[in-house]
């Protein structure tokens, strides 16, 4: 059970500053990678988020359902937006 809070420890001691990004910048870095055109909606919550690369689409989007943010497909372009 220790392993995790350990993991948090060693990243947030390294450097704090670049482990953890806005949320907007997570999905914007990602969704240049993963998806061809997007769309993240403005009212996004401010919310920190690892700062990581993420290695393919299916990883990128299980991580945002389980922060909340919802994702659709329409003819290839993406829209990110807040579950409500």
């Amino acid at each position: 059970m220790m392993h995790p809070l350990i993991s948090v420890l060693i990243l947030s001691s390294l450097d704090p500053i670049k482990n953890f990004i806005s949320l907007n910048t997570y999905i914007s870095q990602n969704a240049q990678v993963h998806c061809e055109k997007y769309y993240i909606d403005s009212l996004m919550p401010n919310i920190v988020c690892p700062n990581i690369k993420e290695k393919n689409q299916e990883a990128f989007f299980a991580y945002l359902d389980t922060i909340g943010i919802e994702h659709t497909n329409n003819s290839g372009y993406y829209f990110f937006i807040n579950k409500k």
